[in-house]
């Protein structure tokens, strides 16, 4: 019994007093050691993480000199339109180029199969029928003895004193003239002066002059004598304005060549103004004998 006693007692002297000291040492420590939570801001938000920005080397290029340059892009890219002007050259002629004659005086068979050389409509047998015109249908061509318009229509309308005098129809015409632009309209109805003496007469043309007023004029007017171009003259036409129903000659300016050596047929857009006026109106009117074409 006294051994076991004197065994206990050196157990307790090897633990020393203080042994519970020690215990919450330790457990202060490891709560010192303990992970702090992540850091908030006032909303209890995390603080945004900061992106860390990647960057390249830079490549160091060298600039060719503009001329080598320049050179290379000449010598890579074919001029397109350079051999396009230079096909166009030379495969189109210059009008002056195929007048090689001298000019020649106009023909009726010629009229209507240049005028309908340029339409892309394909017409129909009956159409085409309705579209001739015989040589009944046509005035005395100028065998170009006669250099101005006064002189021509003094020989194709030798009566023209007798129909003037007892004409009274407002915007109704006794003569037409058509041709392919205002300054020749002017210079033909400036011609014309000594043909018409005191005879009234009236320019149609787009230039410079609304259609409204012209349609007041040939309302308010008797005119006698119309000089103007083919899209004028059937815009009034289909306006009601102007009055084909006393016509008695249309002249067209057949022969005449502007600065360009174009005749009134060779401007494609006079040109099917031209048709469309003569297969809607006029021709028409040469079939039933109310009026007839003279070529200037």
């Amino acid at each position: 019994m006294s051994d076991y006693v004197h065994h206990k007692s050196k157990m307790a002297d090897d633990l020393q007093d203080e042994w519970w000291l020690q215990d919450l040492e330790d457990d202060d420590d490891s709560a010192n050691n303990k992970v702090e939570p992540p850091q908030t801001n006032k909303d209890n938000r995390k603080p945004a993480k900061t992106k860390l920005k990647k960057t390249t080397p830079k490549t160091i290029t060298r600039n060719r000199p503009a001329q080598d340059s320049v050179k290379r892009k000449h010598e890579d890219v074919p001029d397109s339109g350079a051999s396009k002007k230079n096909k166009r050259k030379r495969t189109k002629k210059k009008i002056s180029e195929q007048l090689t004659s001298e000019p020649t005086a106009p023909k009726p068979a010629d009229v209507m199969s240049i005028l309908l050389r340029g339409q892309k409509m394909e017409l129909t047998a009956v159409e085409m029928e309705e579209l001739t015109l015989e040589d009944q249908h046509f005035l005395s061509p100028n065998d170009l003895s006669n250099t101005t318009i006064s002189s021509y229509l003094k020989e194709v309308v030798p009566d023209w004193l007798s129909l003037v005098g007892p004409h009274d129809a407002k915007g109704a015409p006794l003569v037409m003239v058509l041709t392919g632009a205002a300054k020749r309209a002017v210079d033909l109805n400036r011609d014309a002066a000594s043909f018409r003496g005191k005879a009234r007469s009236i320019k149609l043309f787009a230039k410079h002059i609304k259609v409204q007023d012209q349609v007041e004029q040939l309302s308010k007017q008797v005119v006698h004598l119309a000089v103007g171009t083919p899209a004028r003259v059937a815009t009034l036409v289909e306006d009601d304005a102007l009055r084909l129903d006393h016509v008695r000659c249309v002249v067209l300016d057949w022969t005449y060549r502007d600065v360009k050596l174009r005749r009134l047929c060779d401007i494609p857009e006079v040109r099917d103004d031209l048709f469309q006026l003569l297969r809607k109106h006029l021709i028409p009117l040469a079939k039933d004998g109310i009026l007839k074409f003279g070529l200037f």
